[in-house]
């Protein structure tokens, strides 16, 4: 990730943060989607002429009320993101190194409506 791309990051953060702490509503399905996809295409890398890699496991952090309130929907919406980061990256041209995995973490320093999301590329281990 070069300079700008964690400036315009860091930039993210500081106006999400004070817009969710002004206005605090709760977090939608359909907002961390969003950033997923976001997430998606910064950190999609050109392999060759017809592959562009995408990463193909997101860690989803959530403020502790969203987290509880979302983990009440259950896998319904684990499956119903990936269905929409599958398809985002079929438009996209993205292809995954292996099976999308999409995760979610509770973490107490962020705020009501506040979301973070990180990425990797996992591959799968071969075992013989």
């Amino acid at each position: 990730m070069g300079f700008l791309d964690n400036f315009e990051k860091g930039l993210e953060r500081v106006v999400n943060g004070a817009f969710t702490k002004t206005f605090k509503s709760e977090l939608q399905p359909v907002e961390i989607s969003g950033y997923i996809r976001s997430e998606m295409d910064a950190k999609a890398s050109i392999i060759s002429r017809d592959r562009i890699l995408a990463p193909n496991t997101f860690t989803v952090s959530l403020a502790t009320p969203d987290f509880k309130r979302l983990a009440s929907l259950g896998d319904d919406l684990i499956v119903e993101l990936t269905e929409a980061a599958n398809k985002h990256a079929k438009k996209q041209g993205f292809q995954f190194g292996s099976e999308l995995l999409i995760k979610f973490r509770e973490d107490s320093s962020l705020n009501l409506g506040q979301v973070q999301v990180h990425s990797t590329t996992v591959k799968n281990e071969i075992e013989w």
